[in-house]
This record gives structure tokens, C-alpha cells and sequence, in this order.
């Protein structure tokens, strides 16, 4: 497959204020210009160099020489420093961040930027099976038992281009900003996704301008790129973007432990042996870990723990001492206190999923930073707003000034104003309270992930990429994406998903761009004669992506966009792009026929009336409430068949107010692991959907899912009590409607046969030695949610 190529005039295309004389680059397809590096390049310089000649050819059919001295009857091609720039006084290679010098004179053009080839630090961990000899050696140094801290760093270097991500770049940047002013464009990786003008004479411009980035750091990729393995086409495409891992804010623990990272101080076994203590105490037992939660919970509380912490902090800054930053961040989905006596009372329920820890959380990494400020007071810790800790402190005036702050976010979620608010305050919250400067996101670019609820639906999100950039500009020092990844490919999917990357790559070197202008050019350019159709569907997927999940009309209208955009390219490159997003929209068009169906093969099931003065919440069951409704049992969420250990619950209505009855069995002895949950996804007359979860061992977690998904500050006012038998466990849970002009509550009225609600019962069993997962309605897959497989619920008249 060939890159698409257009004739356009020479001269009026290039966008440049003048052009130098009668000097050439490339006059009439034969070279006029030689590219000119040092005798000893940077990794970066000479890969920069390369792609220089190799698309000065694809546009002109005209091949540069490289080489390390000038030639009088050419125009010399300066890229990265080298002797030939020091003397003629060329300033450029300090420049920070990947920013870069475009700069002519007399038969010469520089493009130059800082370069540098990596290399790691020691100790260092060279493949996979190296941890024993690397841990020895981290062990030897500190005198502790921790985990190795940058475990991931050899995955971030490609063998195939001799390169690592930490590679400083800034020529290279430089070389690609001066082809994308040729009218090169790269937006999807492969030759497929690149754009390429032709022309057989390129003049030699008039320039002098150094271009710095927006935002310093311009982390792309799965938590961060991981080049190992990743094909060349995938890694190119990124460097062509300018996307970079901000190395002089961050540090290489942008690639390893930025986020989680106090599970560096008890992830060992030996750590779980010898100090139960830094562990949180949930159930009567120190939550040392299992197969779904590998280092175990903090308690934070803990002043062995927190004395660790620091003691870890100054050792890892001894060991790595250019190293600006480490993260302190407690391990993944930390939704729940710690039950010991000093960690009472310490949360705060009130402030919902998102801000219960928050308190909580933040005063132990402030205390943390303030410490390690004694010592090292210009080093900097960082802690990721997130989930239950995602909004600030109440407790907290200001932030210790070396303390900086990563907010996580969903910017497709923007499409609700709303929504979009609530963010907004949240991020207002932590920059006042914010002393160091120092303020980045972590964003969320995983809708296309296959398997998952939203595969195959076109979730474009440009315009709220480009104007929440704008806002962010002048407060953030960058963000991390994380991005779908697949095995082979780099990023999954990359005819859907290369659109909001590329946004996202042009508003980091500058957020004030005209968002429709780019997107008209990209219309035009990557789908020529579809470039309306094309405009039209994205536009419109990006109104009504959230629909899409559960009514049919909205996928039909989108398809239609698509079929007239395939109808107007016929067999040329741009049908064979629209043929790989024909592809990736096939999931979509099974949705819309499940969807169509009216869930006629999903189970109906029946909530009965109830006296409510015989509902007692202890989760017994055995109340006169309970009698006249009827058990359904749950079946394994793949195969239908009935599951090893068998589920059943009851539906009953009281008092404005859902009642739900669930029994689960297990073997004998049992106890709650963590894991252990039962899941109820709820759909009513008015609102598609909500989803609550309550583990076993009593926490309750809930979430609306409406359009769009995610309303961070919805409270679903359940109540819930969990009872632990010999062999079983049983849940009593009461949810309220929402009371008239309140957000909270489930919004909706008491169902019937003429308007039902829809509803899927789950349970999820995490072991080591096996998983089980069942629903009352199964969805083919080991996921809940599909609001296509919502069982119908109804309830006899009054």
C-alpha cells in the first residue's frame, strides 16, 4: 500500500513567508541540497536525517544525500549540531521539552533541536528474566526489601530502530515540523495512514523560528509506549506526531511506578511476612494481596508504613540522583478504608465514590512530601487524583510547594456540559489548593477495547479534545493517555482511533489552533471525495455516541453516513481506509440488531408488592417480606449452563423503593475475598443505566452509566447489608427512587408490564485456582454490561 500523493504548484503551496532566490532544495526532481550531520549523531540525528531524505524523496522523487561535510555547489542541510552550526553561531540544541530551531541563511537550512542518546541508569533491569540479579543488586544498596522501582524501563527502547523513548529528539521534532509545513501529515501510522504532497521542485525557504510545544509532556501510548516488540510503522508514527514522555519533568518513572508507587515499599513477599502492619485490615485480616490485587492494600495509618515510605523516597533519590520525581499513590482500585483502630473515622462517606479517601489519602501523601522536603527540597512527589481520592481535600488548606498533582479524567465524557462542570470544579479545587506549579492529567482513550462495552462504537471526541487543551494550557505541564494497545500493532485499532490522537498530538504543540480547520483538512486530505460524509459521521458520533449503547436509531443514522462516504471513493486509497473502519464498525452493527430485537431472548422477571413494615435490612432474608416472591437463579455469564456455586435472588417493592434479595453459595467455611461481588445493572423508564456493586463484604459502590457514561457525582442512596453464613452469604440492598429535583436516588417510576424497567443480576467469584462469573441474563462474554442482555422487569398493577 502507497501513501497518497497530490499534485499541487510548488510554489504556492509551500507556507512560508519568502523563498531564498534562486536556492533549491530539490530543482526540477534532481537534488540541489545535501543533508549534513556530525561525524558522531545522536541516535535521534541520524534517524531524523533519514527521515529527511526519505521524504524529501516521496514528495520530489529526488534522493538527498547524507553526509558530515558541506558541499559548495549545494545547499547545505544542517540537522542537529555539529561543527558546521557552531560556526556559524546556531543556537538551538538547549532548547527544553522537544522544542526545536528552524532557522535559514546563504544555501543553508538548520533543523536543530536538543539530542541526546539514552542511557539507563544502574542498576537496570535488561529483559524479563533478569529480576533476581537486579533486585540483588537494588537490595545490596538500599539495605531494604523493596521492589525494584524502574522494573518496566527495558521495554521502552525499540531493537528494530536502535532507539529508546528517552532518547532526547528535539532535531528530529524539528525535521517533522519542517516536512508537515511541506504538507506531509501523518495521521494514522503505516503508509497507509500518511499523506504526502508532490511537487519535483521544493525551494529553499526564508525562516528563523523556534517552536516550543505547549505542554512539556506529551505522554501517548499505554500507560506509557512500551517500543518493545511494537512494529516500526507504530513507534515512527508516534515520534511524527512530537508525542514525548517528558523526561525533565517526570523522570523515567513516567514509564515505570509514577502512579501506585507506595506499592514499592510492601509489594514483596518478604514485606508481607515481616510487616503486616503496613497493610490494611479489612475483615479481621491484613489484606496482604491475592491473584487480582498482586501487592495488597495499604493502611495509611500506619507509621511504620509511612517511615518506610520516606526512608524508600531518600534511597531511591541516593541511587537515582538526577531523577526529578517519584510517585506515592496507593495501589489500584483502593476504594475502601482500612478497618484498624487508627484508621476510624478518617473517611468520609458523604462525599461520595469519588471523594470518600480523599482526605484520607492526600494527608498521607502530604505528610510523605513534607518529609522528604527536609532532605531533598528539590526533588518532587506526585499522586494521581483518582477514583475514590479523585477530588481534593477538604482537610487540606494548601499542598507542601514539592508536592505535584495528576488529575484523572475522561474528556469523551464532555460531550455532557454537565458532566464536562463537574470536572471542571474538581480541577479548580486542586489547582487552589496547589502550591507547586506543577499540575498534570492522566486521560482515559480506551473506548475501542475489544470485548469490552464500547467496542466497535465510534466514540470521536475532537472538538472536546481541542477545547479542553485550550483551557488546560495555561495550567497543566501535560498529561498521559492511555491508549488501547494491541499485541504486534502498538495501538489497537488505529483507522478508528489515530483521529483523537492526532487532535490530541496538534493541540499539544499549540492549543490554539482552529480545531475546524484541522479537521476540515483532515477530512479532505485522508478522505478525499467522501471528505463530506465523512465530516458528517464523525460529527455526528461524536453527538450521539452515548445512544448508541441502547437505542438502535442513532447506530442506523451513523451507518447511513458511513455507507454514502464508502458509495462516493470506490476502489481507491481512500476506500481502502474506509474499508478498515468497515471493519472495526462490524460489533457496532450487531449491537444495533441485538438492540432491535427488543432483548426478546433475554429472561423477564417479576417485582412483587411488599408491606414494607415487614422489611427489616439485616440481610437474613427470612422476613414475611420475602415470602410471596419468587427466586431466579443466575446462570454462568459465557455458557448458560448453571454455575458451580448457584446465585438466587428476590425482587420485592416497598415504599418508593427497589428491594433486592440475593443468596450465594459457597463452600463450607467461607469467608469474604476480596473480589467476592455481587453486581445489579438497572435500567428504568427514563434512565440507561445504573450499576451497583456490593462486595461481600459489605462496601457498596455505585455508578451512573447514563449518556453520557459516568456522572462522577451521582449517589445512589443504597443501603445494604451483607450477612456471612457457614457455606453462603446473603444481601439484603434497598434503593430509592430519586426524590423530585434531586440528582440522587434511581430516577424513574415503579415499573409495570407497559413500562418496564431492565435489569441484569451478576456475581463475580475471584480464586486463584479459577474464576466463576454469572447473571441472571448471560451476555455471551465474561463482562456485565450489556444493556442489550437487560432482563425485562415488571411489576403487578397497584
Amino acid at each position: 500500500m502507497t501513501a497518497l500523493r497530490y499534485l499541487l504548484l510548488p510554489l504556492l503551496f509551500l507556507p512560508f513567508l519568502a523563498v531564498a532566490g534562486d536556492a533549491w532544495l530539490v530543482k526540477d526532481g534532481t537534488p540541489a541540497a545535501r543533508i549534513v550531520i556530525s561525524d558522531q549523531p545522536p541516535r535521534m540525528v541520524r534517524l531524523a536525517a533519514e527521515e529527511l531524505r526519505d521524504y524529501l524523496r516521496k514528495i520530489s522523487g529526488a534522493e538527498l544525500p547524507i553526509a558530515t561535510e558541506p558541499d559548495d555547489n549545494l545547499v547545505s542541510v544542517y540537522v542537529g549540531r555539529s561543527v558546521h552550526t557552531d560556526r556559524l553561531g546556531l543556537v538551538g540544541h538547549d532548547l527544553p521539552d522537544g522544542a526545536y530551531r528552524m532557522v535559514t541563511g546563504e544555501n543553508w537550512l538548520a533543523l536543530l533541536g536538543r539530542d541526546s542518546d539514552f542511557t539507563p541508569p544502574q542498576p537496570y533491569k535488561t529483559t524479563y528474566s533478569d529480576d533476581a540479579r537486579v533486585l540483588a543488586e537494588w537490595d545490596a544498596l538500599t539495605g531494604e526489601k523493596w521492589l525494584f522501582p524502574h522494573t518496566l524501563l527495558f521495554k521502552k527502547c525499540s531493537k528494530e530502530l536502535g532507539i529508546w523513548t528517552y532518547d532526547e529528539r528535539g532535531s528530529l521534532n524539528a525535521v517533522h515540523g519542517f516536512l508537515h509545513r511541506l504538507g506531509v501529515r501523518w495521521y494514522m501510522q503505516g503508509e497507509l495512514g500518511e499523506v504526502v504532497p508532490q511537487q519535483t521542485t521544493i525551494p529553499l525557504p526564508v525562516l528563523d523560528e523556534t517552536v516550543r510545544p505547549d505542554f512539556p509532556v506529551r505522554d501517548f501510548g499505554p500507560y506509557a509506549p512500551v517500543w518493545i516488540g511494537d512494529p516500526a510503522e507504530s513507534i515512527l508514527w508516534h515520534l511524527r506526531l512530537g508525542f514525548s514522555p517528558g523526561r525533565d519533568q517526570l523522570g523515567l518513572s513516567a514509564s515505570c511506578w509514577l502512579g501506585h508507587g507506595i506499592c514499592l515499599i510492601h509489594g514483596r513477599d518478604e514485606a508481607k511476612r515481616d510487616h503486616p502492619e503496613y497493610f490494611a485490615l479489612y475483615n479481621g485480616r491484613r489484606f496482604t494481596g491475592d491473584k487480582h490485587s498482586r501487592y495488597g492494600k495499604p493502611c495509611l495509618s500506619s507509621p511504620e508504613l509511612f517511615a518506610a515510605n520516606v526512608r524508600f523516597i531518600r534511597a531511591f533519590f541516593q541511587v537515582y540522583p538526577d531523577e526529578p520525581m517519584i510517585g506515592v499513590m496507593p495501589a489500584d482500585a483502593y476504594t475502601r478504608l482500612c478497618e484498624c483502630p487508627l484508621c476510624q473515622g478518617k473517611d468520609d462517606p458523604e462525599r461520595g465514590p469519588q471523594g470518600h479517601l480523599s482526605d484520607y489519602v492526600w494527608d498521607y501523601v502530604n505528610r510523605v512530601a513534607e518529609e522528604v522536603r527536609t532532605t531533598h527540597p528539590d526533588k518532587k512527589i506526585v499522586c494521581f487524583a483518582y477514583g475514590s481520592y479523585l477530588l481534593p481535600p477538604k482537610k487540606i488548606g494548601k499542598l507542601s510547594p514539592n508536592l505535584a498533582v495528576g488529575f484523572c479524567q475522561h474528556r469523551a465524557q464532555f460531550i455532557d456540559p454537565a458532566i464536562e462542570q463537574l470536572y471542571l470544579e474538581a480541577r479548580q479545587g486542586w489547582l487552589d489548593k496547589l502550591t507547586s506549579g506543577d499540575f498534570y492529567l492522566w486521560e482515559y482513550y480506551l473506548h475501542s477495547r475489544p470485548g469490552h462495552t464500547y467496542e466497535g462504537i465510534p466514540v470521536y471526541f475532537p472538538q472536546a479534545i481541542a477545547r479542553d487543551l485550550k483551557r488546560l494550557r495555561s495550567v497543566a505541564r501535560g498529561e498521559m493517555v492511555e491508549q488501547t494497545r494491541a499485541a504486534g500493532t502498538g495501538m489497537h485499532a488505529p483507522i478508528f482511533n489515530h483521529l483523537n490522537a492526532y487532535v490530541t498530538s496538534r493541540f499539544y504543540w499549540d492549543a490554539n489552533l482552529d480545531v475546524d480547520a484541522l479537521l476540515g483538512e483532515y477530512y479532505r486530505d485522508f478522505y478525499g471525495p467522501a471528505a463530506g460524509p465523512m465530516q458528517a459521521f464523525v460529527e455526528f458520533c461524536e453527538q450521539h455516541w452515548p445512544e448508541m449503547l441502547t437505542d438502535p436509531a442513532p447506530i442506523d443514522r451513523a451507518l447511513a453516513l458511513f455507507a454514502a462516504a464508502r458509495d462516493a471513493v470506490g476502489d481507491s486509497v481512500y476506500g481502502q481506509r474506509l474499508a478498515l473502519l468497515a471493519e472495526f464498525l462490524i460489533p457496532l452493527g450487531q449491537l444495533r440488531d441485538r438492540l432491535r430485537k427488543g432483548r426478546a431472548d433475554a429472561p423477564s422477571c417479576r417485582v412483587l408488592l411488599s408491606d414494607p413494615r415487614s422489611f427489616k435490612l439485616d440481610g437474613q432474608l427470612d422476613e414475611p417480606f420475602w415470602e410471596a416472591s419468587s427466586p431466579y437463579p443466575l446462570r454462568e455469564t459465557e455458557t448458560g449452563r448453571a454455575p458451580y456455586f448457584p446465585t438466587r435472588f428476590r425482587l420485592a417493592w416497598g415504599k418508593d423503593a427497589l428491594h433486592v434479595g440475593i443468596h450465594c453459595q459457597d463452600l463450607p467455611g467461607y469467608r469474604p475475598h476480596v473480589g467476592d461481588a455481587v453486581e445489579i445493572l438497572i435500567e428504568t423508564q427514563t434512565h440507561a443505566y445504573y450499576r451497583i456493586t456490593i462486595q461481600a463484604d459489605g462496601t457498596i459502590a455505585a455508578a451512573d452509566h447514563a449518556q453520557p457514561p459516568n456522572n462522577p457525582q451521582w449517589q445512589a442512596g443504597a443501603e445494604a447489608v451483607v450477612q456471612l453464613g457457614e457455606d453462603h452469604w446473603t444481601i439484603e440492598l434497598r434503593l430509592p427512587l430519586a426524590k423530585a429535583g434531586s440528582p440522587d436516588g434511581i430516577a424513574g417510576r415503579r415499573p409495570s408490564d407497559t413500562y418496564p424497567w431492565f435489569i441484569n443480576v451478576c456475581r463475580q467469584r475471584l480464586r486463584p485456582n479459577g474464576d466463576e462469573r454469572s447473571a441472571f441474563s448471560p451476555t455471551g462474554r465474561p463482562e456485565f454490561p450489556d444493556p442489550g442482555k437487560f432482563a425485562r422487569m415488571v411489576s403487578p398493577p397497584q
